[in-house]
């Protein structure tokens, strides 16, 4: 049997130390850990680790039962050597932990949680169902944004090929006729026998792409800058605001309703959101309520909550229904989010679409105008 090196978990770190790390999402330490696996792997078998769980069947059991539902490979590999170390004596949670790479901090604290309760399927469900309602909403976005992309492409790519393999035979044809050219013919021709003699120019946005990809993974400064660029932007800042504060409400929501101490559900869910200045937020809004703050004075001091996340969690620590709250939160922020993000791409569409038509239509038309005059002569000596 393949088995996978065990990793030990690294001791928790003060919140300064965890402010100065290069972050990334995936850890609260800010080490970003990719995930080997796809996602939908592992929503199938915390249901089915939730519905053996209910059956009442030991811990090892399930594990050896559900290691035959997956074939070889990483996933199978992992849950086989969680199944040793249970049977080694370890818990579930300390054995799930040791693969960061599959199991995350929300999933082990969680089944952490669930274990210590005595509640593991109830915990199991409740985190098979966040997880499936984040893929959702992620798999939404994406698929949002391919078609805008697409076009793009297609888009550069046609121009591209208008201006370096059409332009320049309309050019040739037009010297042959010996004839004047108007100003926006001659401005296209430029432009292509720019493009021609500078060829490598072409490749910059390719170069510019990488070199921001490079900046923004090796670079927390410029990272945290952009994060901060793109919230500023009209329309599309709020939307990923409004995809930020979903996030935080609806993991936090499940981690408290998990048995998720307060404090500790800060750190996983800053691990858990995606934008620089957001994470920064939770490591101030739990500074504060480490001091001795409430949670809902210490949102509304950060000024990147609007008033009714700060007056629905505020209602929940009054009344001690603080999951159920931001529960209710993140629910309606997440449907708030698909909603702003259909409407946007709908209008996106036609506008790249009409802009793409409106370019290509300026190229013909500067291309064809020195033909319509030279008939518009011939007709004129014709008469």
């Amino acid at each position: 049997m393949a088995r996978i090196q065990r990793r030990v978990p690294a001791a928790g770190r003060p919140v300064a130390a965890k402010r100065a790390a290069a972050a990334g999402p995936g850890t609260s330490d800010g080490r970003r850990v990719k995930r080997k696996v796809p996602l939908k792997h592992l929503v199938r078998f915390t249901r089915l680790l939730a519905t053996l769980s209910e059956a009442g069947l030991p811990v090892l059991r399930n594990l050896n039962i559900l290691s035959d539902q997956w074939p070889p490979g990483r996933f199978r590999d992992t849950v086989l050597d969680a199944a040793d170390m249970v049977e080694e004596g370890q818990p579930l949670s300390d054995a799930l932990g040791q693969h960061p790479e599959v199991f995350d901090e929300l999933f082990v604290n969680m089944a952490r949680a669930g274990e210590a309760g005595g509640v593991l399927d109830q915990v199991l469900n409740r985190l098979a169902d966040f997880m499936e309602s984040s893929q959702a909403l992620r798999d939404r976005t994406r698929s949002a944004m391919v078609y805008p992309v697409v076009i793009l492409i297609v888009a550069l790519g046609v121009i591209t090929g208008l201006l370096v393999g059409v332009i320049p035979k309309f050019a040739e044809l037009f010297q042959d006729m010996d004839i004047e050219l108007p100003t926006p013919t001659v401005v296209l021709i430029k432009i292509s026998e720019f493009l021609q003699a500078h060829w490598y120019l072409l490749l910059l946005p390719v170069v510019f792409y990488l070199v921001y990809q490079l900046a923004y993974f090796r670079s927390y400064g410029f990272r945290r800058w952009n994060h901060s660029w793109w919230l500023k932007l009209p329309g599309l800042g709020r939307l990923m605001k409004t995809g930020q504060i979903s996030r935080f409400a609806s993991t936090f929501g499940t981690l408290v309703a998990s048995g998720v101490p307060h404090l500790r559900a800060f750190d996983i869910v800053r691990g858990a959101l995606t934008n620089e200045v957001y994470r920064e937020t939770i490591d101030s809004v739990q500074e504060e309520v480490r001091e001795g703050e409430s949670i809902s004075a210490a949102l509304e001091t950060t000024g990147r909550f609007d008033d009714v996340v700060v007056s629905m969690v505020e209602v929940g620590e009054e009344t001690g229904e603080l999951d159920r709250m931001c529960l209710r939160v993140g629910n309606n922020y997440e449907t708030n989010y698909a909603r702003a993000l259909d409407v946007m791409v709908k209008l996106l569409e036609p506008i790249m679409l009409l802009i793409m038509a409106a370019l290509v239509g300026l190229i013909a038309f500067a291309m064809f105008l020195p033909l319509f005059k030279l008939l518009e002569q011939f007709g004129q000596q014709a008469g």
